[in-house]
């Protein structure tokens, strides 16, 4: 119990850390340097548009075969852990749905997902470990041409992206974040060995964590 205790302080002294760093380590709207800083990176940040710095921005759908019977992984919001982001499967669909109506959303190692529907902001990475891996429509499928990976994962888990979300969602029966807006978010970018200093950073917190 007390060593359980110990563990929990810690994890919650972590998520504190975090927390606090991904507020700021960013730039605040309409700066170009953030408030703190990795030594020996002096450039200003530029802003990109997120449909900009990728191949892909879509979604999947939900299967027809709902007995969760298959070889296929399915990640769903609930699939994904709200501090670590690690995926944890919880359901399964068949090769046939997976290669046919599905595939679509089929996901490729370094996908980012970004939920856009009821729970909104949870983010992650794909990992060759959970492939073959398919999604739904509550899940944005994120596939990138440029920008560091760690670093535009945890740009998107950021103040700018949780204020834009607070701003933007459409409500109707469950809040959502269309494709457009996905895509429309703004990206706050250092240099790219910046960016790999920071999405190390934060990658290491998280394997803490």
């Amino acid at each position: 119990d007390n060593l359980i205790t110990l563990h929990q302080r810690k994890y919650d002294k972590l998520v504190n850390v975090k927390k606090s760093m991904l507020e700021k380590i960013f730039p605040k709207n309409g700066e170009s340097i953030p408030d703190i800083r990795f030594s020996g990176f002096t450039e200003d940040w530029e802003h990109r548009k997120l449909s900009e710095l990728c191949f892909l921005v879509t979604k999947g759908t939900t299967p027809l075969d709902k007995s969760s019977i298959g070889t296929v992984n399915f990640v769903k919001i609930e699939s994904i852990d709200e501090v670590s982001g690690e995926i944890k499967i919880m359901q399964k669909i068949t090769d046939e749905e997976h290669n046919g109506y599905l595939r679509r959303s089929q996901l490729k190692k370094g996908d980012i997902l970004f939920s856009i529907a009821g729970t909104l902001g949870r983010v992650t990475a794909v990992k060759s470990g959970i492939l073959p891996a398919n999604t739904n429509q509550a899940l944005a499928i994120i596939r990138l041409k440029s920008g560091c990976l760690q670093y535009i994962k945890t740009y998107l888990k950021g103040k700018a992206v949780a204020d834009f979300i607070k701003e933007n969602p459409t409500i109707g029966a469950q809040p959502n974040l269309s494709l457009e807006q996905v895509g429309n978010l703004e990206i706050s970018l250092p240099t790219e060995n910046e960016q790999k200093f920071i999405g190390s950073y934060f990658q290491h917190l998280d394997n803490l964590i």
